[in-house]
């Protein structure tokens, strides 16, 4: 199989190389797309409506053939799946070098797996991982210290999980909103900071609302996953 990381692929990683970073990301397919998996398991109807599975590159079938035959090869042969991530991250991390650039890895680019649970993140202490994660318990753990070190999460709302968005950001953590059009300046009192500009979460100030504007589905969505 080929490399299981796309490297700069998507629209906003390509904006995080001005500020001197190369981003490596796994896309599997989404919610139970696979038919062998649900790697979304906390996914909200409008979630599942206006996954970011339609926009961009990922609209095209021979993409979506690719993400499923990944999916497959995690649930059929996991060790041999982990065991080729973790070359796929180091070779990320030479590339990197080699255009003096720092690494950086997003494990879940169209999923929500506990990576934490395998050796991947804490086998590269030294390189930044991040992801976004509709996980509560998975959020807190992040905010409560319980993480590797070198691991970012930022909560995702839905129309489902507002509270929790709301606690989150209290504790001090941030929350991805999807928004219609255009950005508001807060959101339930919190600032709003522009997602789109890049992709580099773990850059952001803490207890804000990454503002994301629609995509893909999600431009005409009507579940209350989009806001406004």
């Amino acid at each position: 199989m080929k490399s299981l990381l796309s490297i700069d692929t998507n629209a906003k990683t390509v904006k995080g190389q001005r500020k001197g970073y190369l981003t490596g990301i796994l896309y599997l397919a989404p919610d139970r797309l696979s038919g062998l998996i649900n790697v979304c398991v906390n996914a909200s109807n409008g979630c599942r409506q206006t996954c970011l599975y339609s926009a961009g590159r990922g609209a095209f079938n021979s993409v979506q053939k690719a993400r499923i035959a990944k999916t497959a090869h995690y649930v059929k042969d996991r060790q041999a799946f982990l065991a080729t991530l973790t070359e796929n991250v180091a070779s990320v991390i030479r590339k990197a070098k080699s255009k003096r650039m720092h690494p950086v890895i997003r494990l879940n680019g169209t999923s929500d797996i506990g990576w934490e649970r395998y050796s991947v993140i804490q086998a590269f202490k030294t390189t930044r991982f991040y992801d976004y994660t509709k996980n509560y318990d998975r959020m807190l753990a992040f905010l409560d210290g319980k993480l590797p070190s070198n691991y970012s999460l930022t909560f995702s709302r839905s129309e489902a999980n507002e509270a929790q968005c709301l606690e989150v950001l209290k504790r001090g953590g941030n929350v991805a909103v999807v928004f219609r059009k255009s950005l508001p300046t807060h959101w339930n009192g919190y600032p709003v900071i522009n997602g789109d500009e890049n992709d580099l979460r773990f850059l952001d100030p803490k207890g804000v609302v990454v503002g994301l504007t629609a995509k893909g589905k999600a431009k005409s969505d009507t579940t209350g996953f989009v806001v406004g």
